[in-house]
């Protein structure tokens, strides 16, 4: 944290930081993450990677993952808080979004390195549809042009989970999709 501070005070431009995310097996889950701004799908930059003790180069960040994000909270008083549309899924890269809208940059400490359990609440009562429909929330939101391709994908994964034959899946996705 100290880093961190240093950083911020030596420089005029306010930074979202994030830490180096593992799984429980010591691989990176993620050092920032990126989207497809077309389809709305995240990814996690150096994602199952193995962790080095050299840092990795970080070409581009659009949002640092939630689960460990430090900031000022002179950023909160100039965007506000995480919005309350989002229940999980797309809260950190709507936080983020608006962020840099605003002239905020994001950035890793590699040095900051945090497990993440990632997906235990998620797969325990079924929650994956959550974010399908927030990824429709985000793309309506920032990139409406685009809301086609957001949807194109979910016919594809209602089809899939249907001949899967994971009927309760597809149910819950079309219940929420028209919402």
């Amino acid at each position: 944290l100290e880093e961190l501070k240093k950083s911020d005070q030596n420089s005029h431009v306010e930074t979202i930081w994030g830490s180096k995310v593992l799984y429980e097996n010591g691989q990176i889950q993620s050092l920032g993450c990126t989207v497809n701004k077309k389809f709305m799908l995240t990814y996690h930059n150096y994602n199952k990677y193995e962790n080095k003790d050299t840092d990795y180069v970080i070409d581009k960040i659009d949002y640092i993952h939630g689960c460990s994000i430090f900031l000022n909270k002179s950023i909160i008083d100039k965007i506000g808080y995480f919005s309350d549309e989002y229940f999980m899924f797309f809260e950190d890269l709507d936080f983020c979004t608006r962020a840099k809208d605003r002239g905020v940059e994001l950035n890793v400490s590699q040095k900051s390195i945090i497990i993440h359990k990632e997906g235990k609440s998620i797969k325990k009562h079924k929650l994956e549809y959550i974010a399908l429909i927030n990824r429709v929330k985000y793309s309506k939101k920032y990139y409406p042009k685009n809301i086609y391709y957001v949807y194109l994908g979910f016919y594809y994964k209602i089809l899939k989970s249907l001949l899967l034959l994971e009927f309760n899946l597809a149910k819950k996705i079309i219940i929420n999709l028209y919402r």
